[in-house]
């Protein structure tokens, strides 16, 4: 994510020894991560809709255009690093189910317009990281992420279950299915 501030925003990912094009849209990127982690069915089922979504050009190998979907969707971050994440155990956001959310927070916050907003991917998720504690959607994710069970008042913990109730994605897969599909992109990787 650092090629935000000192690479510029890049166009395209390294497949093999070409530089491929990617679309570059924030949302196309949402659209890519939504199919990924919200939408039922194995990986290999997926991969069409993916790689259309990526590219106006496809890679020569089918390696090379998961291996460049998924290096363009962490940020440009090729191999070692993208290979080290921490796997996403625990969703804590939605794009389609915190998308009036996301909007708000981002116009509250930053006074951007997401319907009108021409973002690169990067800057999108730089922006979104950077979502502070002052918007609500930030508070939902609070709310999603605490473990109620640390806090000794009743009315703390009574609190944050109902809030974690009233806030909880609305996933059709279970834990271990988006588990086992996020180890299969990287097992297809490295």
């Amino acid at each position: 994510m650092e090629r935000v501030l000192f690479g510029g925003l890049p166009e395209s990912v390294l497949c093999g020894d070409k530089e491929i094009l990617v679309y570059t849209d924030f949302r196309t990127w949402m659209q890519v991560e939504t199919v990924l982690f919200e939408t039922e069915g194995e990986f290999y089922t997926k991969l069409p809709e993916l790689l259309k979504l990526c590219y106006p050009v496809l890679p020569d190998t089918l390696e090379d255009a998961v291996s460049g979907l998924v290096q363009f969707y962490l940020g440009g971050e090729p191999d070692e690093k993208a290979g080290s994440r921490e796997k996403r155990s625990r969703q804590l956001y939605s794009f389609c189910q915190d998308a009036p959310l996301i909007y708000a927070a981002f116009y509250q916050q930053y006074g951007i317009d997401l319907t009108t907003a021409n973002l690169h991917w990067f800057q999108f998720k730089a922006l979104f990281t950077g979502l502070g504690e002052e918007t609500k959607f930030a508070r939902v994710i609070g709310y999603r992420a605490v473990d109620a069970s640390i806090f000794k008042s009743k009315e703390k913990r009574q609190f944050y279950h109902t809030m974690k109730q009233l806030y909880r994605l609305k996933d059709r897969r279970t834990e271990a299915e988006k588990e086992a599909e996020l180890q299969s992109v990287m097992e297809m990787l490295f």
